[in-house]
């Protein structure tokens, strides 16, 4: 027994000798680590930081510009509403041409709206087909353009070219889908098509996607057909 406490106490010694030097280890790889990395990983937190930062303000400035737009659309529209049209159409002209937000695409559909309000037909349809054309510009306005610039041309314009300008509105998914199908009819009703323009409205009927107020337009104009 009196041989084995000194070999016990060897081997305690050893292991705590192992642990200080495998701790001497692990700090002298860390520094090394630091040594290489150090600037990667004061670089990598100073562009989260900047970031963080930078997303901040540009939120502030961002909410700063709408708001100020804001207020500019709804002076022009409150212009436009109290028989001011050349005021209002300075406003939206401003916003349409120097506008950062949104504004910029609502107030190119009002000239747009005022401009087919003095029957210049021509410049409304190129404003829209412009906002029709513009990749940036939301995905439902410029629809809703493709809606008008087709809507404005029924009657003047070959069917054939509009059924073909229609076409990426016929998509079941799209929002405006209904609103498409009745233009589709109406422009197969146009070239006496009458058979299968009733068809295509049975189709979008059958759709238990399609909301009650598009589904009575749709019948309304079904039973003018039939």
């Amino acid at each position: 027994m009196k041989k084995q406490l000194p070999d016990e106490a060897e081997r305690i010694q050893q292991a705590i000798l192992e642990r200080e030097v495998e701790e001497e280890l692990q700090k002298e790889r860390l520094m090394n680590f630091w040594k290489k990395y150090r600037f990667v990983i004061i670089g990598g937190l100073f562009l989260i930081i900047s970031f963080t930062v930078g997303t901040e303000v540009y939120k502030s400035w961002y909410n700063k510009i709408r708001i100020a737009e804001s207020n500019q659309f709804e002076q022009a529209v409150l212009f436009d509403y109290t028989s001011e049209p050349e005021k209002a159409s300075q406003l939206y002209s401003e916003l349409s041409q120097n506008a950062r937000t949104g504004y910029q695409y609502l107030a190119q559909m009002r000239l747009a709206q005022m401009a087919f309000g003095k029957n210049d037909t021509s410049n409304g349809i190129q404003i829209l087909t412009n906002l029709m054309n513009n990749s940036a510009a939301p995905e439902e306005l410029r629809d809703v353009a493709r809606l008008s610039v087709i809507g404005h041309q029924v009657g003047t314009t070959d069917s054939n070219e509009l059924l073909k300008l229609l076409q990426p509105l016929l998509k079941k998914q799209n929002s405006f889908y209904a609103s498409a199908v009745e233009l589709q009819a109406i422009l197969l009703l146009e070239q006496k098509k009458n058979d299968e323009a009733s068809q295509i409205l049975n189709t979008a009927l059958g759709l238990p996607t399609l909301s009650e107020q598009s589904k009575n337009r749709l019948k309304e104009l079904l039973s003018i057909i039939q």
